[in-house]
């Protein structure tokens, strides 16, 4: 008998060696692929980018788009718009593209300028404002109708009355100036800038009974060295003495006529004119605004009580500012106010009938550079484009910053192999200045996508000065994304060579030197308020956001020029941004870094930690702060404590479970990176009510993040309950049903932590 082991043996070996190397590629696959993540995004790829945002392509684009006065719905906006179409698909975006919607807007009569008009006992004028800005710089600034000095929504026509002065205009002051005897209704209203938006300001003159308003800028803030020639615009950033700031009076965002959903014209209104004056949306009182030299025509006038120490500003010297009411010496007021609403919708129901006055269409203005890997999520970096005049510095410095942000990163992926794994989407919005309606309007529209696909929304609005980042609200951004942008400025050369020869190399050495917090050890970081784009990718969709820019240190909350028709490109050049424009390249830098780390890290960078950490150790001690402010008895206040504990419990929850994801989430199998992400974007959603939190502002639906019901310009945390935690809520004392509804709304937010809890857990 023929042997034949030895082939049965050889096979038998070589059957096991190859079991052997399976098992061996297995155990290498499996150790690799549960490798701890490290920093997946290439730094050679962002200096690249960085290196290749330029500051003459700068400059160009700020001249391009800031040539002419460009107001939202205008001719010249929409020039503006195709402008930036040209300048992205020149970059190389793809589907660049326009996104239209019709809306109401508002304007003046620009051939008969609103005034304030000042008549003796007999009825002779003794003053009468000009309600038109002089031209300084006849290159830059020739437009027709530039000069026109009047605020969008205000309502129209011609009022006398006496006036009162109210501060600023705060919650506060309304109250003091009553506590001090001085009675609004039936008055006109003079407030002043500051502390506050100018809607605001309005709506609460309206609710206390004022028939008409005036707004100035007081020199306190805004011509701190004087308002001689010398030391005011051209020859510093100081507003010069007729100059105004405008904007808009909306209370709340979006198209006034449709709430929640998109202002398309096939789609039907479901507000009426009528019924947005009703509920306070547009004011039906006629606003203006003055200069602080027509200002000085009413203050010197004002009869009544001194007051107060921390009321009085800098109009005429060592004038004494008094209450009020009316002149002290039988002179009578009259505010004349032109203002017409506009809109190409017909308006049916018990409102108003609108029909056809002019074709008002707005348009966004939409690019891509698709993702190689995950080409359905998207980064998405934004800025808007109308200005109530030229606008180069609001908003136009940031549309030419991230005009040249397109085109760098265009030039990257044509030279190297760089390429973002994740979408990059570069949206420019209009009609911002009327009430953030292009930027509402389109989350409004694709909410649905964009619960399902944003990673982030990145904003910058503006530059403001060239110093350092922000000073008041520097960087914003929420708790989960603080890390990034942190780490994104350590990563952008400083511009400021006094800054450089200090020692201060970047960005971040420069913030964290003029702004730090000691308690966390690094920059302040606000949680976003309202006053640009991002707030409704936050308040209604749940996109964590990142908002940010520039800004000189001042105690005034923005810059002296501030919507004036002194925007254009010799401020950004001559007086604000005077090496180069670096500062305006180092916001491009800026918002490159942010969007690439986004876009290009395995895992997404959202902390959820420091989120729980940021509850447990600030918010909830304010909240309950404000709880035992309440004036209820103690059994009430136990039963409102007791649900705050519950939320409390839940807070320390989630610092568990987020912690635990946080560590494994390093090492998870890159085969299921996508289900780890998708668990990180959904957690930022459990924070919206589909039910809203805000009866005034329809777009606020975080129940943790939302716009203040009292400043458009500020957030409200836990704004749900401190809405009903309120004492305006109350009369004499409070009702079941307020107590209940405190208690609801503690409910509420606690569980949203608790699907932010089930939806990081591996299971239910």
């Amino acid at each position: 008998m023929k042997w034949t082991g030895t082939p049965m043996i050889i096979s038998y070996i070589s059957i096991a060696v190859l079991l052997i190397i399976l098992v061996c590629i297995t155990i290498l696959a499996t150790h690799h692929s549960k490798r701890k993540f490290t920093n997946d995004v290439n730094q050679t790829d962002t200096r690249t980018i960085q290196d290749n945002i330029k500051s003459e392509n700068i400059k160009n684009y700020l001249r391009i788009f800031s040539k002419e006065p460009h107001l939202s719905g205008s001719d010249a906006n929409k020039k503006v718009a195709y402008a930036i179409a040209n300048a992205w698909m020149e970059a190389g975006l793809e589907d660049v593209h326009m996104l239209p919607y019709e809306v109401l807007l508002s304007y003046p009569d620009f051939e008969n300028p609103n005034s304030v008009v000042i008549r003796n006992s007999d009825g002779e004028e003794a003053f009468r404002s000009k309600g038109v800005s002089p031209v300084i710089i006849p290159d830059e600034q020739s437009g027709k109708y530039a000069g026109h000095q009047w605020l969008a929504y205000a309502g129209n026509g011609t009022v006398s009355a006496e006036i009162v002065y109210i501060n600023h205009g705060t919650a506060d002051d309304f109250e003091n100036l009553k506590l001090m005897g001085v009675d609004v209704k039936d008055k006109i209203a003079l407030m002043r800038y500051g502390h506050g938006f100018r809607g605001d300001k309005v709506y609460k003159a309206q609710q206390a009974g004022a028939v008409g308003a005036i707004l100035f800028s007081d020199p306190w803030d805004v011509a701190q060295d004087g308002v001689d020639s010398d030391h005011v615009y051209p020859k510093t950033i100081w507003m010069p003495n007729e100059s105004v700031q405008r904007g808009s009076l909306m209370h709340g965002h979006g198209d006034p006529l449709s709430p929640y959903y998109p202002s398309k014209i096939e789609l039907f209104k479901g507000k009426t004119i009528k019924e947005a004056y009703d509920d306070g949306t547009l004011p039906s009182i006629p606003v203006l605004p003055v200069s602080y030299t027509t200002a000085l025509q009413l203050m010197k006038r004002i009869s009544g009580l001194d007051a107060p120490f921390d009321w009085q500003g800098s109009v005429g010297g060592n004038l004494t500012y008094k209450l009020g009411p009316g002149f002290g010496n039988g002179e009578k007021l009259t505010i004349n106010v032109h203002s017409e609403l506009k809109t190409n919708h017909k308006v049916v129901g018990s409102g108003f009938l609108v029909c056809g006055l002019i074709r008002l269409r707005i348009q966004n203005v939409i690019g891509y550079i698709r993702g190689s890997k995950e080409p359905d999520r998207y980064v998405m970096l934004g800025n808007h484009f109308d200005a109530w005049v030229y606008g180069s510095v609001d908003p136009n410095s940031g549309t030419a910053a991230l005009a040249e942000v397109a085109r760098a990163m265009m030039q990257t992926i044509n030279e190297t192999h760089w390429r973002p794994a994740r979408t990059i989407v570069f949206n420019a919005w209009d009609a911002e200045e009327f009430g953030l309606i292009g930027s509402t309007e389109f989350v409004e529209e694709f909410v649905d996508i964009l619960q399902k696909r944003a990673v982030v929304y990145i904003n910058m609005d503006c530059i403001q000065g060239n110093s350092s980042f922000q000073s008041y609200r520097h960087v914003e951004t929420v708790p989960t994304l603080e890390h990034v942008a942190i780490e994104a400025a350590k990563r952008v050369p400083n511009p400021s060579k006094e800054e450089k020869s200090s020692g201060r190399a970047t960005v971040y050495d420069t913030w964290m030197n003029v702004f730090p917090d000691k308690e966390v050890g690094h920059p302040k970081i606000r949680v976003p308020g309202g006053g640009s784009d991002h707030a409704p990718f936050l308040n209604f969709a749940g996109v964590p956001v990142v908002n940010f820019k520039y800004k000189n240190y001042t105690a005034y909350s923005t810059y002296p020029l501030y919507h004036t028709m002194y925007e254009t490109p010799f401020t950004n050049i001559h007086l604000m941004d005077t090496d180069d424009l670096a500062v305006h390249r180092a916001i491009g830098q800026y918002w490159a870094e942010l969007a690439v780390m986004f876009a290009d890290k395995t895992v997404l960078p959202v902390n959820t930690t420091n989120l729980a950490s940021v509850m447990i150790k600030s918010y909830l001690p304010q909240l309950k702060t404000s709880i035992l402010g309440m004036n209820v008895s103690r059994i009430d206040l136990d039963s409102i404590l007791e649900q705050y504990a519950l939320l409390s419990n839940s807070a320390q929850d989630l610092l568990k479970v987020a912690i635990r994801f946080q560590d494994t989430r390093q090492y998870h199998d890159t085969n299921h990176v996508r289900a780890v992400n998708e668990r990180l974007i959904s957690s930022e959603r459990c924070f919206i009510n589909p039910r809203g939190v805000s009866k005034h502002n329809p777009s606020a639906r975080h129940v943790m993040f939302s716009v203040s019901d009292s400043d458009a310009y500020s957030n409200s945390l836990f704004a749900g309950i401190q809405n009903a935690v309120s004492m305006d809520s109350y009369e004499i004392s409070p009702s079941t049903s307020n107590l209940r509804e405190v208690i609801n709304q503690i409910s509420i937010v606690q569980y949203s932590v608790i699907c932010v809890i089930n939806t990081l857990k591996d299971a239910i």
